[in-house]
């Protein structure tokens, strides 16, 4: 994970950006957070979104709410068996997307009326979850296996951090986004009630996600 800090300095370097704000959600909240730690005179605000905290960290698994997640977590060191179900949830998704995007609405049903709140924001999920395994199996595979050992502790970035969270996450309980801010020394803590592990996208939400990375002031 500290890796991505480094290639993103690349890019902030290719880009001409002289100091900027991070924004991640889920498993893309470590990946900011990285970014973070990387360029502490550059970044000048986090915002995450239901994001995870380390899984090394003890206690940090049994706040997992998906039960694939839950699977993973217990085979963490069998990558083989993990990297072979992966392999065999990709080939399944890209067959049929939309598809997939069902089966995922039934195994987390506080998702559905996000994903499924209207036709643009369906298409909107599927080519997401199309572009996720793009690659197959490896883009999913490299980012769980890196939600382990982060490469850098949370105390450790000092940026102020804006972390949502939804009350009725059928991912991550939480508990988990709640641990994440409590070890992050500039954080405040922002429930949204009855929003699931995706709701940041619906319009209210996005728009007070977006607004806390919207300025550099």
């Amino acid at each position: 994970m500290v890796n991505w800090g480094a290639d993103m300095e690349d890019l902030a370097n290719h880009l001409d950006l002289d100091t900027f704000n991070v924004a991640g959600h889920s498993g893309g909240g470590p990946h900011a957070l990285a970014v973070a730690f990387h360029m502490p005179e550059r970044v000048r605000k986090v915002a995450l979104a239901s994001p995870v905290a380390p899984f090394d960290e003890p206690g940090v698994t049994k706040m997992l709410v998906l039960k694939d997640l839950k699977t993973i977590a217990k085979l963490r060191h069998l990558t083989f068996l993990i990297r072979w179900a992966e392999r065999s949830g990709a080939k399944s998704a890209l067959k049929d997307i939309p598809s997939y995007v069902e089966s995922v609405v039934d195994q987390m049903p506080n998702e559905a009326k996000t994903i499924l709140r209207n036709p643009e924001q369906q298409a909107l999920f599927e080519e997401n979850f199309r572009l996720g395994y793009q690659q197959h199996e490896e883009g999913v595979f490299e980012m769980t296996m890196a939600l382990w050992d982060w490469g850098f502790s949370p105390n450790e970035v000092r940026q102020p951090v804006n972390l949502f969270y939804g009350s009725a996450d059928d991912i991550i309980s939480p508990e988990m986004p709640r641990h994440l801010c409590s070890e992050l020394p500039n954080c405040a803590a922002h429930e949204w009630p009855d929003a699931g592990h995706y709701g940041f996208v619906d319009r209210e939400r996005w728009i007070e996600f977006v607004g806390a990375v919207a300025s550099l002031s």
